[in-house]
């Protein structure tokens, strides 16, 4: 039964909420709108300053005022703050585009069309993310005849074995019945054509075998093809000819499944016969580069929260949550309707669920991280999977246009609208990096408005954006991480978006390399492009300080253009400081957890209980009250109990113990033969429980200004690196280009 509320629809299921929430959208805009129009009309600008900080404050008292996260007040706390972004765009097309000249007029008609596609953006982010769901796992058929067919797919293609082992592991180690579940590795790296090739058929043979034997030893049938045409999306194709099941669940082969993976997943299926998707969280044991610069500083929410914990629960609201590609349960039958898994673009997966919603069919997101995988780890590899991302979005914008899209309800044409055009910021981010500096370095009027008219009309909006995506994301990433996280990419996605604006068709799967070590710190060449940016907004600043002196009456301009470009200097020394690739030699990756845990030692009958302190695949950390400090490599035996019951024994031995204050901090490895192997795995990835609880710690604001001025103070290290490099590269070209003439 759900809890009564002062608005009856809040009671209905909620997939069908959305045609009252409309109407009382409807009430709250059109008067917003009335409201708009009249201070338009009639305001002047003294009364439009007095109006835009007052809608501000109210704002900023209903931010902390904890009802806003319940309606009617949420609703109108969304509308308030659109009301500023409409109105500074109405203001921003009728009263600062003036034309004096032609290359004046392209940079002022770039950063307007620059503004105008983050305030779509803005727009569609606030309307997506009205009223975001949070399910609950549906129960099983009590009849076990009942419980469909499950085929396991995972896809590989070069990751070590180590890698394909644990997922596969985990895989069979789910808790559903045996007859009604088969495992299957997907090989793409040993397909017949490479076994043929002489270039790669030495490492293909031993691949081959490899694969085939690991997959016998541990219950999973192997399937490879004859080519890899249409990458992933082939792959996985060729494996649902070769099966069965009535459902099938995608991992990606660094995707390690939870024990209670399908438990909590199938019950959807059978209460809704027209389901075609549950997709969960993808869960990253380890942090992205841009995260691993932040390791001792803070704890940062990684940078895939934010659309895991808040993005697709609003998505699911609007029946648009889709297919990502892993860890995600779909209903075969309906996907062999559309032909199959999709390979018009490079990301499969959203084009998949995008012709299967075209065809009427639902999806459900469930928010609890059940895989655990693997980032990126170095910044070459993260942008190489961003460009992917960004690439097949665009592809699928470009081939199949959602906004025209038959079979799609209004608003998911909406939704799919949004994840496509959002890749597209690159572009924009560009734009702002450089747009000040074009008016103060070339004199390039790009921007007419008064100091008094940009305090009254930009300076609410954009404080109030800053709020708004706090007031969505808040508990999902820390302020001002978007605007780096976005930075970062931004410089090298933009080339590549205008590459497929170009040719559609061209773009081609490239894999994440995964599990990559790394030998030492260094400053990724990547961040030179930083450095550039910086050195130019400060040229421009200089600018603007001899312009303040020679020509007055532009004050204000140079006022604002010198506040922006300062705001980008800042912002890019961030992003720079986050270029620095740190030290990763460990081959499986620790985490940190408070576990309860009991400690047996050698030739001793008592037990002491003690506290986990991180853990891997190779051993445990822990710390413990003893009567005396065990010796390195003394034997000891580790048990423990997982969230959902489950009691782990392993043997392991002492490789580092330390003391304080009467407690020991002890380190162990385990001594794993090839069963307790399998319980090592099933002890670190099999407990959903563990990665909720670790979700639930990632602070929200907690040392957020520390972590930023930890990135900037980088950033200034990454400037002298940066100025260190590109004098010796260009010494080194001079050097090359007088050997040259000299030799004529």
């Amino acid at each position: 039964m759900k809890p009564k509320t002062l608005f009856p629809f809040f009671n209905e299921d909620p997939k069908s909420q959305s045609l009252s929430i409309g109407w009382l959208l409807l009430g709250f805009a059109s008067l917003l709108m009335y409201l708009l129009k009249v201070s338009i009309d009639v305001f002047d600008l003294q009364r439009q300053l007095m109006l835009s900080w007052g809608v501000f404050v109210i704002l900023a008292c209903m931010y902390k005022w904890q009802v806003t996260k319940r309606p009617p007040w949420r609703f109108l706390f969304i509308l308030l703050s659109g009301f500023l972004a409409l109105r500074y765009l109405i203001w921003r097309s009728t009263e600062t585009l003036i034309y004096t000249g032609p290359l004046d007029f392209i940079a002022m008609t770039l950063l307007y069309l620059a503004e105008v596609y983050s305030l779509t953006i803005y727009m569609l982010g606030i309307l997506l993310n009205l009223w975001p769901l949070r399910n609950r796992p549906l129960k099983l058929p009590p009849n076990l005849a009942d419980y469909p067919t499950v085929d396991v797919f995972i896809p590989t293609y070069d990751e070590s074995d180590d890698i394909i082992r644990i997922t596969t592991i985990a895989a069979s180690q789910i808790d559903y019945p045996k007859d009604k579940l088969r495992i299957h590795i997907c090989d793409d790296g040993s397909t017949i054509n490479k076994r043929n090739n002489p270039a790669t058929a030495e490492v293909a043979w031993a691949r081959y075998y490899r694969l085939r034997r690991l997959a016998q030893d541990l219950g999973a049938n192997y399937i490879t093809r004859e080519t890899n045409v249409a990458a992933k999306a082939g792959n996985l194709n060729h494996a649902l000819h070769q099966t069965h099941g009535e459902l099938f669940l995608v991992l990606d082969c660094d995707h390690v499944p939870t024990h209670d993976i399908l438990r909590r997943t199938v019950g959807f299926f059978s209460a809704d016969p027209k389901l075609f998707l549950v997709q969960t969280p993808h869960f990253f044991i380890n942090p992205t580069p841009v995260e691993k610069n932040l390791i001792g500083v803070g704890n940062p929410n990684r940078e895939n929260d934010m659309f895991y914990k808040e993005i697709h629960r609003s998505l699911d609201f609007w029946n648009s949550s889709y297919f990502c590609g892993s860890a995600a349960l779909l209903r075969r039958r309906y996907v062999m309707e559309v032909g199959g898994i999709a390979g018009k673009t490079i990301t499969e997966d959203a084009e998949t669920s995008f012709h299967l919603h075209s065809l009427g069919y639902n999806s459900i997101y469930l928010d609890r991280p059940m895989v655990c995988g693997l980032s990126p780890e170095s910044y070459k590899d993260y942008i190489l999977q961003r460009t992917r991302w960004a690439q097949g979005m665009v592809q699928l914008f470009l081939l199949s246009n959602p906004l025209m899209a038959k079979g799609l309800s209004f608003h998911q044409r909406l939704c799919y609208f949004n994840f496509c055009f959002y890749w597209f910021f690159g572009l924009a981010r560009v734009m702002f990096f450089i747009a000040p500096a074009l008016f103060l370095l070339l004199s390039l009027k790009i921007y007419f408005a008064s100091f008094t008219q940009v305090i009254s009309y930009a300076v609410p909006y954009i404080f109030s954006t800053f709020m708004l995506m706090d007031f969505f994301y808040g508990r999902a990433r820390q302020p001002f991480f978007s605007e780096i996280y976005e930075s970062v990419q931004s410089i090298f996605l933009a080339p590549a978006v205008i590459a497929v604006l170009f040719n559609p068709h061209k773009p081609s799967f490239k894999v994440t390399p995964k599990g990559n070590t790394q030998e030492q710190d260094f400053l990724n060449p990547l961040a030179a492009i930083f450095f550039v940016i910086i050195l130019i907004n400060i040229l421009a600043i200089g600018a603007g300080v001899i312009s303040w002196f020679t020509d007055p009456i532009l004050r204000d301009t140079l006022s604002v253009t010198a506040v922006w470009c300062t705001y980008n200097v800042v912002l890019a020394i961030i992003s720079l400081g986050a270029f620095w690739e740190r030290k990763q030699l460990r081959q499986f990756h620790r985490i940190n957890v408070e576990e309860p845990i009991r400690i047996r030692l050698a030739g001793a009958d008592a037990e002491y209980v003690g506290e986990t302190l991180d853990l891997s695949m190779t051993g445990l950390g822990f710390k413990v009250k003893l009567p005396k400090p065990p010796a390195v490599s003394e034997p000891v035996m580790l048990e423990t109990t997982s969230s959902d019951g489950r009691t782990f024994v392993f043997n392991a031995v002492f490789k580092r113990v330390i003391e304080r204050n009467g407690v020991f901090y002890c380190g162990t490895e385990f001594v794993l033969d090839k069963q307790s192997y399998a319980q090592a795995v099933a002890y670190l990835y099999g407990d959903s429980g563990r990665w909720t609880r670790f979700w639930a710690k990632k602070t929200r604001n907690e040392k957020t200004f520390r972590m930023l001025g930890h990135l900037f103070v980088s950033g200034i290290k990454g400037m002298a690196e940066s100025f260190g490099i590109m004098t010796s590269s260009g010494v080194q070209y001079l050097v090359a280009l007088q050997r040259k003439y000299a030799k004529k």
